[in-house]
């Protein structure tokens, strides 16, 4: 396997592994990979990523304005005093919005313009005092949720609806007297038939924020050495750990032409080099932040092999180098759609790689 140079908080083009094309926006990520604890700040440009590895969620608009302060005007509140005094998600005093229920029902509401579709409403949220219902809405009040296993600490907490136009989101505190804590209020047009939020915030006053992707791309027209790019159009051997809470359309490696392993129907892998294709058992890529997986694979001599959380090696033959490909991405794609919605906690490739079966197995168990 080959060592290299991978640089935070910048995108220069100083021959490194990877670097993004796409990641445009300042934005604040989990330090751990199951999506826990304070909000890590991430710089404009240059790969998103923590100490728990790179981030990985499609481009989405936040709607929302205004999004950790809720007392501004964008907010109406009804029996509901608004203070921005709480620490925030990502532990900035005075960064997020105490409400305060000074009636029965009280609400806080914005109206958004937005064509019908599915929507998702986020916040981080956390209680202050009392234990009655903190409801969402994205209807102006005609249906309300009640948020569910509510704590003192910040939680990432979410709905989402269908065939909603012009949303009004809202939140509800039912009991008068109790109070929480809100941060980085999100609302999204979600894609890919996933209908979640991104663990990845980012921060909204009088203008939508366009939260773009994160995408490590290996392009042979970035300085030399160009090295992963290099590896990939040969016989390489590759390693990838990750979570992820998509299933079928992830995709781990995306080639520009003939490379790519990806996650199917039924949550089998498939590992494709030009004209072999490996493919796992159904069920072998596990689902959620909760659920590390570990896939490994090779192509040699026209075959290629593949392995994922030390299930039985499958192979293929046909295999042919991809000597033309000019980039490839990890963990999504260019456009996004093949985004796994997770995080790449460790990733590894090397030329003319290869392994037995047996090392397949323990490196992915």
């Amino acid at each position: 396997m080959f060592g290299g140079s991978q640089p935070y908080g910048n995108n220069t083009n100083d021959g490194r592994l990877f670097r993004d094309p796409t990641n445009v926006v300042a934005s604040f990520c989990p330090p751990n990979a199951d999506g826990t604890g304070t909000l890590v700040s991430v710089g404009s440009s240059g790969i998103r990523r923590t100490t728990a590895g790179q981030w990985a969620y499609p481009s989405f608009t936040n709607r929302c304005l205004w999004n950790r302060d809720l007392t501004n005007a964008a907010w109406t509140k009804t029996n509901v005093t608004a203070t921005l005094n709480q620490t925030g998600a990502n532990g900035s005093n005075n960064a997020a919005t105490l409400l305060a229920a000074t009636g029965a029902n009280g609400t806080v509401t914005q109206a958004i313009t937005l064509a019908s579709g599915q929507v998702v409403l986020s916040l981080d949220i956390k209680r202050v005092s009392g234990s009655g219902n903190i409801d969402l809405t994205v209807d102006g009040g005609a249906s309300w949720t009640t948020i569910t296993g509510l704590t003192t600490s910040y939680q990432l907490k979410y709905i989402t609806q269908a065939a909603v136009t012009n949303p009004t989101v809202g939140i509800r505190i039912v009991t008068s007297g109790d109070s929480v804590a809100v941060d980085f209020v999100h609302l999204i047009t979600p894609a890919n038939s996933m209908n979640i939020p991104k663990q990845e915030r980012v921060a909204t006053t009088s203008s939508t924020v366009l939260n773009s992707q994160s995408r490590p791309s290996a392009d042979i027209a970035d300085a030399a050495p160009n090295t992963l790019i290099t590896i990939a159009r040969g016989p390489h051997g590759f390693y990838w750990q990750g979570r992820s809470e998509r299933g079928n359309g992830a995709g781990l490696i995306t080639g520009a032409t003939n490379l790519f392993c990806s996650v199917i129907a039924n949550n089998a892998v498939t590992y494709a080099v030009g004209g072999g294709t490996a493919q796992s058992a159904d069920n072998a890529f596990k689902v959620g932040l909760n659920q590390v997986n570990k896939v490994a694979g090779f192509q040699s001599g026209g075959t290629v092999k593949l392995c994922v959380n030390g299930g039985a090696v499958v192979s293929a033959s046909g295999a042919t180098n991809d000597a033309a490909m000019d980039h490839w991405d990890l963990s999504t794609n260019g456009a996004g759609s093949r985004s796994i919605y997770g995080v790449t906690e460790a990733f590894k490739m090397g030329a003319n790689a290869t392994f037995t079966d047996a090392e397949l197995i323990a490196m992915t168990t």
